[in-house]
């Protein structure tokens, strides 16, 4: 019998990798607002899966300052976020058809790339999703796959989220005997 986990969750990189966020974002205890997220994870056997990080993989450049999403909507940007939206999105419409599930997608708070609600502009809070998560947005949208925004300031709701997608996974395996 086959006993590997069939859930996934697909998290942006640098919700497991902290050197991938421009230099000077990290403010916050970083143990106290990631471990909870992936300590749930790993309880509930479920397979984490890192997206690429855009802003890193554009120009190849891991050490970068940090740049609001008005210096990154350019089309080059923009075409390498759609490219990289297509191999996730192929990812995971694979894992989905060879009978496994997506449970979740993390995004990250303020991003210009992987917000899911909210990002800083210079007009102040906006709500949108960043460049990438956008475009991945609309690629797997009739999956209808929850996108979680984490705020890594105020990460109870977010983690209430994630706690609720799981615990929902598992009863419906359990209704359908999955």
């Amino acid at each position: 019998m086959d006993n590997r986990s069939k859930k996934f969750v697909f998290v942006p990189f640098c919700l497991m990798a902290q050197a991938y966020q421009a230099q000077g974002i990290v403010k916050y205890e970083w143990k106290a607002s990631i471990n909870p997220f992936m300590n749930l994870l790993i309880e509930n056997d479920i397979n984490i899966v890192q997206m690429p990080c855009a802003e890193s993989t554009f120009n190849n450049n891991l050490i970068r300052e940090p740049k609001g999403i008005k210096k990154y909507d350019t089309e080059e940007f923009n075409k390498h976020c759609e490219l990289l939206a297509e191999q996730v999105a192929n990812q995971i419409i694979n894992i989905c058809s060879n009978g496994y599930e997506v449970i979740a997608i993390l995004g990250i708070e303020q991003s210009p790339s992987c917000c899911v609600n909210y990002i800083y502009t210079n007009k102040g809070m906006e709500n949108r999703k960043g460049l990438f998560m956008e475009k991945l947005y609309l690629k797997i949208k009739s999956l209808d796959i929850p996108i979680i925004g984490v705020n890594r300031k105020y990460i109870n709701k977010s983690f209430d989220m994630l706690k609720k997608v799981i615990e929902d996974a598992y009863k419906k395996e359990e209704e359908y005997g999955k």
